[in-house]
């Protein structure tokens, strides 16, 4: 398996996730306009959260989880769970909503998987009213794939997934991708 990061794209680099990153990861997940969205993520986020989920990390797969990082600074995460069901997930901090930041971070990393892997597809998903998320999946050539409801930490509440996934063939089809 090959997973040369960082992953760079005009705007963004994706990179593994630092202590440093700390600070910007609870300013960011802290706004519930942003965790609400997330099915595993709390509210109030705190430090102790975020060391939590860098401890994670060190053993987890490289792609489970990239920063994405602009001029600016830590923006916010993308990344790719590994197994049978691999799953996309994604977030940006509020302020950097409206940008293309996350179409351009997604399509790069779902780029990289599909030429570092050997996967037949990837799946996501979305919560009911994301229309922001779902119109990310959009563009990245995902379908619709039914629905659950799963729990959401933040909401402390079920709500209803969206779920879709995206064969490794229709995205070979896309005439945007690099």
């Amino acid at each position: 398996m090959q997973d040369d990061l960082p992953i760079f794209t005009r705007r963004l680099t994706l990179r593994p996730l630092a202590r440093a990153d700390i600070p910007p990861l609870v300013e960011m997940l802290n706004d519930f306009e942003v965790s609400r969205w997330l099915s595993v993520v709390p509210h109030p986020y705190t430090r102790d959260h975020a060391r939590e989920f860098l401890t994670f990390l060190e053993s987890a797969d490289p792609l489970e989880a990239l920063g994405i990082e602009a001029r600016q600074g830590l923006v916010g995460v993308v990344g790719i769970s590994p197994g049978a069901t691999s799953g996309l997930g994604y977030w940006l901090g509020r302020a950097h909503h409206g940008k293309g930041y996350m179409s351009e971070a997604a399509r790069a990393l779902v780029g990289h998987y599909f030429a570092t892997r050997d996967a037949d597809h990837l799946t996501s998903g979305y919560f009911e009213n994301n229309a922001a998320s779902a119109r990310v999946l959009e563009k990245l050539g995902f379908i619709s794939n039914g629905h659950e409801r799963v729990k959401s930490v933040a909401q402390d509440t079920e709500v209803l997934l969206k779920k879709v996934i995206l064969p490794r063939e229709l995205w070979e089809a896309l005439s945007w991708k690099p």
